[in-house]
């Protein structure tokens, strides 16, 4: 199954989402209990593909951006660098959105429709995303699975600072598709 065979919509009560099961319950949890009530306070909004209003994959997206607060100037000098922002325009804090959740029902896991979904987020991000946005953020478990799916979507870690925490801020600069 690809994403294309399935309805895409913006999360709401019409959805069963009791038998979702993506194989992590906290990510399981935020769709059956929390999601739409982010949504009603503006915090996040999830958009399902799904197949008869049983989800098949989901995400969430929060407006966030990328601060120098924390970094050292190195950090934050090799990162203007990488990304070919002039001196002139640098700046301390670059818009960006976070991508709060993402599951994918386990039944379809190693299908590539993850892939497929990550390659979705970043277009409709960039294309359906009115403010502008130069980043897309997530804070992924600090786990070689999560991580590797990550770098294979080519986002990137700004530097090892939080490589012994349990979730690490990893990046994708959106630029690149434009």
């Amino acid at each position: 199954m690809t994403l294309s065979e399935l309805s895409f919509d913006v999360l709401s009560n019409e959805f069963d989402l009791s038998k979702f099961d993506c194989g992590d319950a906290d990510i399981n949890a935020f769709l059956k209990d929390d999601a739409l009530d982010y949504q009603k306070e503006k915090l996040a909004n999830t958009y399902i593909f799904h197949f008869d209003y049983k989800p098949i994959a989901f995400f969430s997206l929060l407006n966030d951006c990328l601060h120098d607060k924390g970094y050292e100037s190195n950090t934050w000098n090799r990162f203007h660098r990488k990304h070919n922002i002039p001196n002139n325009k640098r700046i301390r804090q670059y818009p960006a959105v976070k991508i709060g959740r993402l599951g994918v029902a386990k039944t379809y896991q190693g299908s590539g429709l993850a892939y497929e979904l990550m390659d979705f987020i970043k277009g409709f991000t960039l294309f359906n995303h009115k403010p502008a946005c130069r980043l897309l953020l997530l804070d992924t478990y600090n786990k070689p699975q999560q991580q590797t799916y990550y770098l294979r979507n080519e986002f990137q870690f700004l530097d090892n600072s939080s490589s012994q925490n349990a979730t690490r801020l990893m990046y994708f600069d959106l630029i690149q598709l434009s």
